[in-house]
């Protein structure tokens, strides 16, 4: 199951990742902008992911 929901959390921050290069792009017309932009988003996924799996599910009764 940690596995999953770290997937889904990638998963899920694939889409500012796209969209957010693409208007860094249009904005700046500056790869270098891209990539630092597209390194945020990895951190911040990276982050959130390890946060969200190392936290266990609460016990059942």
């Amino acid at each position: 199951m940690d596995l999953a929901r770290m997937i889904g959390i990638m998963v899920v921050f694939g889409v500012p990742a796209i969209i957010g290069g693409g208007l860094f792009f249009h904005l700046f017309h500056s790869w270098f902008v891209v990539a630092i932009w597209e390194a945020l988003v990895v951190f911040g996924a990276i982050t959130i992911s390890y946060k969200a799996v190392g936290k266990s599910a609460p016990s059942e009764h």
